[in-house]
């Protein structure tokens, strides 16, 4: 199983396993930190969902926005740019994460993880006033810090 890639896996067992890596679903997921569990999915995507896709030879996970006939437009919850994804780039949909190994959170039936999902997709246009303050506070704690 070590060379199968993630689709064969899913394909095949219909659930994976793996430590979060990277950081465009912050502060859903913290890189390194969370053990997500992605299950095959079986219907087309809904709003919120949150997608594993391969793109370039590359597995991303990021949030369905909108949902059309042929494609979704999908976003990293600490990313600007939208992607327009085809039902053949979906590997699968994440099912839940445990934080730091220890609290499951549910990201099929969650009311919690519905309520965030809703706010984070509603504040969209105000997110790249939020990255950019993000920015202008790191610049500032790097200048106080030297």
């Amino acid at each position: 199983m070590e060379n199968d890639s993630i689709r064969e896996v899913l394909d095949r067992y219909g659930k994976y396993t793996s430590m979060t890596a990277g950081y465009s679903m912050w502060p859903l997921l913290k890189n390194q930190r969370d053990n997500i569990i992605v299950i095959k999915n079986k219907d087309r995507l809904k709003k919120y969902d949150i997608a594993l896709y391969e793109r370039n030879g590359k597995y991303i996970m990021h949030r369905v926005t909108e949902v059309h006939p042929d494609h979704y437009i999908i976003i990293g919850d600490n990313c600007l740019a939208k992607e327009y994804v085809t039902d053949d780039m979906v590997c699968g949909v994440l099912a839940g994460f445990y934080r730091k190994g220890k609290k499951y959170i549910d990201c099929q039936n969650g009311k919690g993880q519905a309520l965030y999902a809703r706010i984070w997709v509603a504040f969209y246009p105000l997110r790249r006033l939020w990255l950019f303050a993000q920015r202008c506070g790191r610049k500032i704690k790097h200048l106080f810090t030297k």
